[in-house]
């Protein structure tokens, strides 16, 4: 089965003002839990948010591209996720630090 991607973009506007119980509705809705979430990021902010990254995700591998210029990097994490919750957590804690944006 193909994973689909949730993008804050995605979500409705309007549906409930708080995101992240937006996201929870989005989520419970197309993902299977336990399963494996791809969390995705792009980080603007210089390369030593990767390290405040890998601070909240120790444990799991990061696929990086950078940008053709060098400016960015995106970041892929494949996490084995039990539920919406745990997903909403890892995305609540990387909500706090400056300079990466999240897909």
């Amino acid at each position: 089965m193909e994973n689909t991607n949730i993008e804050f973009t995605d979500l409705p506007e309007g549906t409930n003002p708080d995101i992240y119980a937006n996201l929870k509705e989005k989520l419970e809705s197309v993902e299977k839990f336990p399963g494996i979430y791809n969390f995705k990021f792009i980080i603007t902010g210089g390369l030593d948010k990767i390290e405040e990254l890998r601070s909240i995700l120790p444990d799991d591998k990061f696929i990086e591209q950078p940008s053709k210029t060098g400016k960015y990097v995106s970041i892929t994490v494949k996490k084995e996720m039990q539920n919406a919750d745990d997903v909403i957590a890892i995305y609540k804690a990387v909500g706090e630090i400056k300079g990466i944006m999240m897909l």
